[in-house]
């Protein structure tokens, strides 16, 4: 297994030294080549090692994590592992683009699979897609937001916008789009209702997840479903119903 270069930037030496103690006793592959209590100590040091991975403090005084990683722009050529006290972000830009996201105190399994799927994903001979997404992400207004896509050979980037409704298969997710495309993707429903419902879609159905700006009609026969601006037709549970009709009364769509 490919050792990962990493550097640890937390402004609280306690976090830091914590995180080191984790990772030496359950991530062999990772070797700490630096340390930073800031974000502006650690330009200077992603600059000068070129290290495949960061785990990144979010909140740290007045540079932030996101601040930094905006410095960085177009010089990406490394993951980040967001480690942070506060589960606000875990909804924002983050969990959209970042290879995972940590929330403290550390969970061991979580660490040791974000590690993994680092690894997975590191090249360092290609510029990192998914943190520019990133970096972008943290400045676009909800309607510009984009999102992850991971497919077989690559990773695209959807706007949140464009979506018109999702559907699961099983561990899968179909994604249909309001240009007739679809995509087929390796990630739950549920994984991609934590990322989208503050974007105004909502869940119909055990399978169902649908974008409200993108509904047509609500349609009262054949037992009720909702009519989408694609020509689909998405069904609504009896769990969702009063939900879903409420919603849709109130207009907050």
């Amino acid at each position: 297994m490919r050792t990962l270069k990493a550097i640890l930037i937390d402004d609280e030496l306690k976090s830091r030294d914590n995180l080191r103690q984790l990772l030496l006793e359950y991530c062999p592959n990772v070797a700490i080549i630096a340390e930073a209590g800031s974000a502006v100590e650690a330009l200077k040091l992603i600059r000068e090692l070129n290290p495949d991975l960061l785990f990144l403090d979010i909140e740290m005084g007045e540079v932030s994590g996101f601040d930094l990683l905006k410095l960085l722009n177009g010089q990406q050529n490394f993951e980040v592992i967001f480690v942070t006290a506060f589960d606000k972000y875990g909804i924002q830009a983050v969990k959209a683009c970042a290879i995972d996201y940590l929330l403290k105190p550390i969970n061991i399994l979580e660490l040791s699979n974000a590690v993994e799927k680092a690894a997975i994903q590191i090249n360092p001979k290609k510029e990192n897609e998914r943190l520019k997404e990133l970096v972008a992400n943290i400045d676009r207004g909800d309607d510009e937001q984009r999102i992850a896509i991971p497919l077989s050979d690559k990773i695209e980037f959807l706007a949140i916008h464009k979506i018109i409704r999702l559907e699961a298969e099983g561990n899968y997710t179909h994604i249909y789009l309001d240009n007739k495309k679809q995509y087929l993707v390796c990630k739950t429903l549920k994984e991609y209702q934590e990322l989208l419902e503050k974007h105004n879609f909502i869940r119909t159905h055990q399978s169902h997840l649908i974008n409200f700006r993108k509904i047509s009609a609500y349609v009262k026969t054949d037992g009720g479903y909702i009519a989408m601006d694609d020509g689909s037709q998405v069904p609504i549970s009896r769990q969702k119903r009063d939900e879903v009709l409420l919603r849709i009364m109130k207009g907050k769509f």
